[in-house]
């Protein structure tokens, strides 16, 4: 796990190192009923003959638990590109193409969403090329137009999140007016056995009264959290 992992890192620092942007795709598979293990195996073969780490068709497959995609399949995919990187893609291969429409879509009911994300720094403070195995992701669905306060208390949030020790991404979306917030889990889900409160210590850095003050702004502005938890299949994902 921790040498596909690895190498995923890699295949994604070589294409970021000089982008301007970071950009991904990621979609989510329905898994038929029954169809797991022959969709693992199809799955598997396709991304060792057709996306290997290190180039631009490698992806990264996670198991789906909790929210709209429970149980579902979600693909990683245009690891990291810019926009510019964009206007040079290409489809996959017919052979890629045909070998996936025979192979692994039979064992599907198809993709359920999909959508591009953009990595969004100034409201992150974990790096676009960090990883784990598991992730823990908020998708956060927001009036429109959003006001500049609510991302000045995303900015703030960011200081807190060091102080708990949580790597947190922050990613906008190229669907509805949506953020992504993604948390890392390095050494695993036991991570949130021990986990302190964010109200702690962002009232400790901003003052007593500051984390209900500035939650009441976001509220404002949020129609939906969505919280899903994944975890990386190595053995579907490209290495």
């Amino acid at each position: 796990m921790k040498k596909i992992i690895a190498t995923f890192v890699l295949s994604l620092f070589v294409i970021t190192a000089f982008s301007q942007s970071a950009t991904f795709n990621f979609q989510y598979y329905k898994v038929k009923p029954g169809h797991r293990k022959a969709f693992n195996d199809a799955m598997k073969s396709h991304t060792a003959k057709f996306r290997k780490a290190g180039t631009p068709q490698a992806w990264a497959l996670y198991n789906v638990v909790g929210g709209s995609h429970h149980n579902e399949v979600m693909a990683l995919y245009n690891l990291g590109i810019s926009w510019a990187q964009r206007d040079e893609l290409t489809g996959g291969t017919e052979e890629a193409m045909q070998d996936f429409y025979l192979n692994v879509s039979p064992h599907t009911e198809g993709v359920t969403a999909g959508e591009i994300i953009t990595y969004r720094p100034e409201y992150s403070n974990a790096s676009v090329s960090d990883r784990s195995a598991k992730i823990r992701t908020n998708m956060i669905t927001l009036k429109y137009p959003v006001a500049t306060e609510f991302w000045d208390v995303v900015k703030k949030l960011t200081k807190a999140w060091d102080k708990l020790g949580a790597k947190i991404a922050t990613y906008s979306t190229s669907g509805k007016p949506r953020i992504i917030f993604t948390r890392r889990f390095p050494n695993g889900w036991k991570e949130l056995d021990t986990e302190g409160k964010i109200k702690d210590a962002y009232d400790e850095i901003y003052g007593k009264g500051a984390h209900e003050k500035d939650m009441a702004i976001m509220r404002n502005h949020i129609i939906e959290n969505e919280i899903m938890y994944m975890t990386m299949q190595p053995d579907l994902s490209s290495k």
